[in-house]
């Protein structure tokens, strides 16, 4: 199953996954609305298309103004959006998601797949977020970590801490990490 990014965060904050707020939005005018009803000072433009690798290819803008979220939609929306993953035929950007703009410190990855091989959920987890995480796999792999959780046990207290130590998480900022790790296994485990 394919879903937007919206979907997903829309998903993952239903089980307490912290998300920025955010809006989808289907035309310029919605994009803008949507921007106004956020607040400001400062938005981020994304398309929503199957795909990753959106942002390198142009269809992930920060706006620090109305004015700049009107024209980064209208640029966004309708255009043939190619990355790595959609192929030289690109992809049209039919909506964008409107979302409250961040300063991020520092971006780490983690995701959560069934390894059909060990018939586990797998926890692949790096300090490298913001990044492809194939190049990331390809160029540094020790920077990524695999942590297999057995369906019947569950994602124990000392398995969330090994994936908290493994990507360098922050002694302060481990008991949330370990927090939002549990609520993303959960949240995989309930919604196959």
């Amino acid at each position: 199953m394919k879903i937007h990014e919206y979907q997903g965060k829309e998903i993952l904050s239903r089980f307490g996954v912290p998300v920025p707020r955010g809006i989808p939005a289907f035309s310029v005018d919605e994009a803008v609305a949507a921007a106004e009803k956020l607040g400001g000072p400062v938005w981020v433009v994304k398309a929503q298309i199957h795909a990753g690798g959106r942002g390198k290819g142009g269809g992930v803008k920060v706006a620090k103004s109305i004015d700049d979220v009107r024209r980064l939609a209208n640029d966004i929306l309708g255009m043939q959006l190619k990355t790595h993953q959609t192929g030289p035929e690109g992809q049209k950007v039919n909506r964008l998601y409107i979302e409250d703009g961040a300063d991020i410190q520092k971006e780490y990855y983690v995701s959560v797949v069934t390894d059909r091989g060990t018939q586990k959920i797998a926890f692949i987890a790096s300090s490298e977020g913001g990044m492809d995480i194939e190049e990331v796999a390809h160029s540094t792999p020790e920077k990524i970590i695999t942590v297999f959780i057995d369906p019947l046990a569950g994602l124990t207290d000392a398995q969330a801490q090994q994936i908290a130590d493994g990507i360098g998480m922050p002694a302060d900022s481990q008991a949330q990490a370990k927090d939002i790790f549990k609520k993303l296994y959960q949240c995989y485990m309930e919604t196959d």
